[in-house]
């Protein structure tokens, strides 16, 4: 069957680009000061970029396209390894909520001058627990009225204030003011041999998540073969060049020691504004505030359902207990959906009750997140490197230039710059108070617990297949919202069959 190249370059470009511009990362990479750049660097090159072309490849095998990470790892390693990768997927994303939501309530103090909100920890959750559940309710009613939703917020709320943060950069840096970070790169580079420093890298791993969705629309790219390479590597240096700018502009008026992670935009937009401008302008710096929260709303909007039907993938195989892929009359898992609450709702009580939900929260939140994630891509490599040493993936319609050999190397290099990082995220960054041994248990602690329960989940699976009246379908291209950031979209969706033959209860309409 001819497939539909519907996709221009430019449209397949700003597709994946949306996933990419969210300031609430810059105060993170504000942190490294001139090092950003480099980090930024790194991980595009020797980690974005092999995990755009491996997923590439294994999304264009035959049969292959419809099932994302599960399917590939599947693939190559089997079922169980399929499962772990995609279930830390989609728990990666839960613990995400969390740093959104701890800059939105950021945000939201700066800009009401209701300082408590996000310094007293009772307060914080409380402000947590609302906005998260809220937005939950909202979305068990579907995602009809989403893309409209986040293309707004998109714009408003993620575009406008990065546009506005840079143009107030630009003129902060030529009316000649003070750079709050040190320009001696030779001096940062050195401050790369000390212990712990590499945990700094973890905010640019993340930076470059999500990327292996956008592979499953591949097929519908004309010129694939010359046109994917080319758009991925434009990509990097798109997303190096902002990032770095960003967080730069930060950096250039918040000393790193003054740095609030989920404030760091705003108080930075607040410092330019009064120093360009002579006087502070409290309604622009607080419009800018609002128009930020809102922006991260419509993002967590995209977040809350698309994430959990992943999970649904694996329903064909009968993994997740029956009463798990059940859903409403507007398709949403609503089970899946109230578990995931459950489980964004504890961790957010350990990170803001137990550990004061600061500067240290939030980064343990986000080394959580990436630790998660590259469970995921380490799976994920390693069955990239067996299919190609067994020539499995000989039958994908787009393939790495350079043969199998290019397609090993690569493959070797994202295993290890994954292993590397995953490691990173068992060290105390800088702004914890915790013992390197502290955190390390508590972080491998975290792992355990979250590999076991994945495991016990599949040992309990179903072997004998039953019959269905549903089916899952791969969203096609024009389903899939163009403004929602890449891993908050719906990969599937749950279609009852025709046959009126074919009765079950497992699926509720």
């Amino acid at each position: 069957m001819k497939q539909n190249r519907s996709l221009t370059g430019f449209g397949f470009f700003t597709l994946t680009a949306a996933m990419l511009m969210s300031a609430d990362e810059y105060p993170a990479f504000a942190q490294s000061g001139l090092k950003a750049t480099l980090f930024l660097g790194v991980a595009g090159l020797l980690w974005f970029l092999p995990v755009a072309l491996v997923s590439a490849q294994l999304a264009t095998m035959p049969g292959w396209g419809d099932g994302g990470v599960y399917t590939w790892v599947k693939g190559g390693l089997g079922q169980r390894a399929g499962f772990i990768a995609v279930f830390f997927q989609w728990l990666q994303i839960t613990v995400n909520f969390i740093t959104m939501i701890y800059f939105i309530i950021g945000v939201i103090a700066y800009s009401t001058h209701f300082t408590q909100l996000n310094s007293n920890p009772w307060l914080k959750f409380s402000a947590f627990f609302i906005i998260y559940w809220v937005m939950t309710l909202i979305q068990l009613r579907g995602i009809k009225g989403t893309d409209r939703l986040v293309k707004w917020t998109f714009s408003l709320g993620i575009v406008l204030p990065a546009i506005v943060l840079l143009i107030l950069g630009a003129i902060y840096l030529g009316q000649g003011h003070p750079l709050q970070f040190d320009l001696n790169l030779a001096s940062d580079l050195r401050s790369i041999t000390k212990a712990g420093s590499i945990t700094v890298i973890v905010p640019y791993i993340l930076a470059f998540t999500g990327i292996e969705a956008s592979a499953s629309y591949i097929n519908n790219l004309q010129r694939p073969t010359r046109n994917y390479p080319l758009i991925m590597v434009i990509l990097v240096v798109f997303a190096i060049l902002l990032d770095s700018f960003g967080g730069l502009s930060v950096a250039a008026v918040v000393p790193a020691n003054e740095l609030s992670l989920n404030q760091g935009v705003i108080v930075a937009m607040g410092k330019m504004v009064k120093l360009i401008f002579g006087q502070t302008l409290p309604i622009l710096v607080n419009l800018l505030g609002l128009l930020m929260a809102m922006g991260m709303l419509g993002e967590i909007s995209s977040w809350i359902v698309g994430p959990v039907k992943s999970l649904l993938v694996t329903a064909k195989d009968e993994i997740l207990p029956t009463r798990w892929h059940e859903v409403n009359r507007h398709q949403v898992p609503v089970r899946l959906v109230i578990l995931q609450g459950v489980i964004v709702s504890i961790i957010a009580a350990i990170l803001t009750i137990g550990f004061g939900g600061n500067n240290a929260a939030f980064s343990m939140a986000m080394s959580l997140t990436v630790m998660l994630y590259l469970v995921m891509y380490i799976l994920l490599f390693t069955a990239f490197i067996y299919l190609n040493l067994t020539n499995k993936t000989k039958q994908a319609s787009f393939k790495i230039p350079g043969g199998r050999l290019t397609c090993l190397l690569i493959g070797i290099i994202g295993l290890i710059g994954s292993v590397l990082v995953f490691s990173s995220t068992f060290l105390p960054t800088t702004s914890t108070t915790l013992s390197t041994g502290t955190y390390a248990l508590v972080m491998g602690g975290f792992l355990i617990v979250v590999l076991a329960v994945t495991l016990i989940i599949y040992s309990r699976r179903r072997t004998k297949p039953t019959k269905r009246n549903w089916h899952i379908r791969h969203l096609r291209l024009e389903e899939v919202p163009r403004f929602t950031p890449i891993q908050g979209r719906g990969e599937h969706t749950i279609e009852i069959d025709v046959d009126p033959n074919i009765k079950d209860s497992s699926a509720n309409h």
